[in-house]
């Protein structure tokens, strides 16, 4: 199991709440990545991870899928992040049906795609299939707020290092602003590093989602993402805004319903 593909199974069960059963063998050299059960409305899900940080691969495309091209070592990148390799390969497959079906799931199984992210195409396709589209720096997002919120010992080792990283990296944070002088620091680090780094505002048209953070927060790297770039193909970037009031002032503007402060780190 790959460690995406576990960091996804921690989200589903911590996070989501679900019941998981993960790498399901169904013959015929297929499998499941990750089927999931919801104990509450008893929803079925077939959910399948493929997350790449390259710039060339990392976005699920409609690009032409031809069979046997994910097998082939130099085609397997790019075909495996085409909607037609899902299709045909995961959600498509004979025998991928006849191993769900064993778990209670039929037609009314929602199948899901964990991405880095997407091109615009795809979100049009997978909606037209019913097939939803999960961000991987979103999930990676709400397990550090629950890392931050959550006080429970976890038992999962990947939530648990996860949980760990996050307030590792706190840690970091507040201990690169002291002081480097003797003079004793500040008892108000939030201050301190409010007035050096400023805030930002990241706002997605296409999820119409906004987040606020501090500029030292790994997913803001002062404006310019986890990936370190600024075009504005399908969100931007404002800051920095130097008084965190006005930030959460021009958060609380935006008309989307999906906005909130950063759990990793405005809390």
């Amino acid at each position: 199991m790959e460690t995406t593909e576990k960091i996804v199974e921690a989200y589903v069960r911590y996070v989501k709440g679900w019941a998981t059963i993960p790498n399901i063998n169904c013959g015929k050299h297929k499998e499941i990545d990750l089927f999931a059960i919801d104990p509450v409305s008893l929803q079925r899900y077939h959910i399948e991870t493929s997350v790449s940080i390259s710039n060339s691969f990392r976005a699920l495309t409609t690009k032409p899928f031809v069979t046997g091209d994910h097998k082939d070592r130099g085609k397997a990148a790019s075909a495996r992040r085409t909607f037609g390799f899902f299709l045909e390969e995961k959600f498509g497959a004979p025998a991928v049906r006849q191993a769900l079906a064993g778990y209670g799931a039929g037609e009314d199984c929602r199948q899901i795609i964990v991405a880095w992210e997407w091109r615009k195409e795809a979100e049009e396709v997978a909606a037209a299939h019913r097939i939803l589209l999960w961000d991987f720096r979103d999930i990676m997002g709400d397990i550090a707020e629950l890392g931050r919120h959550d006080h429970t010992y976890f038992t999962d080792d990947t939530l648990r290092t996860l949980t760990l990283f996050v307030k590792a990296s706190g840690h970091k944070s507040a201990s690169a602003v002291m002081p480097a002088t003797k003079e004793r620091a500040p008892r108000d680090l939030t201050a301190v590093v409010a007035n050096t780094e400023g805030y930002y505002l990241y706002e997605n048209w296409i999820h119409r989602r906004a987040r606020l953070h501090r500029g030292s927060c790994s997913y803001c790297n002062y404006g310019r993402g986890t990936q370190g770039a600024t075009e504005e193909r399908t969100g931007r970037w404002y800051g920095p805004i130097s008084d965190r009031a006005e930030a959460i002032a021009r958060l609380k503007s935006l008309k989307h319903d999906n906005k909130k402060e950063c759990g990793s780190c405005m809390s």
